[in-house]
């Protein structure tokens, strides 16, 4: 199993910073690391202790993390039809 190429890593997240790029193709990462990094870098934080992982997952891990589109704000938890009813109690006070 040989190491990723640039080609495999714009592949895999697509032509962002060249840098980045570079710096993936450098931790000498298989294509079947990458894709996990990749996992790893997208799903939960809670799931996998970074200090667990070999140095190399660690490093491609934040190397993708910063790749990645920002995150959303998280959905609201529980009714949502409290909030404005709140909101109108907050002018009236006004």
């Amino acid at each position: 199993m040989g190491e990723v190429s640039e080609v495999d890593v714009a592949a895999v997240i697509g032509r962002t910073d060249e840098l980045v790029i570079r710096e993936i193709v450098r931790t000498g990462a298989s294509r079947s690391e990458l894709r996990r990094a990749l996992a790893l870098a997208k799903g939960p934080d809670d799931l996998v202790d970074p200090a667990a992982l070999p140095p190399r997952m660690r490093r491609l891990v934040d190397l993708l993390a910063i790749t990645l589109p920002e995150q959303g704000p998280r959905p609201l938890q529980g009714p949502q039809h409290r909030l404005p009813g709140a909101m109108k109690d907050i002018h009236r006070a006004a």
